[in-house]
């Protein structure tokens, strides 16, 4: 996936497992703000993605109050959005060409 960021493009593969998770997101490049956006690749943002169920999710500012929702990194919004919108992007297109989940 390469959702477009703050600073640019972001790179990076979402792992979907067959049971319908979310494994993991890995960022390959990106050019996002040192200390700020660039903390997508970090474990506290992207810990987020594990294990969780392939499913449309949004950006919150504040605490998840479902596990429907990934919390934004402080400063950081733009490229926490990018980076869910491409998950997103991911999992519509394992449920529609895949076989994946419900159709």
């Amino acid at each position: 996936m390469t959702p477009k960021g703050y600073g640019g493009p972001i790179e990076f593969v979402v792992g979907i497992s067959n049971g319908g998770l979310v494994k993991d997101i890995k960022i390959l490049t990106s050019s996002e703000t040192p200390g700020l956006g660039a903390k997508a690749a970090d474990e506290p943002f992207a810990g987020q993605f594990h294990d969780r169920k392939a499913q449309e999710l949004a950006v919150t500012k504040t605490p998840p109050e479902n596990d429907a929702q990934i919390q934004a990194i402080s400063g950081a919004t733009i490229s926490s959005s990018a980076v869910v919108t491409g998950v997103n992007a991911a999992v519509s297109y394992w449920k529609n060409n895949l076989g994946g989940g419900d159709k």
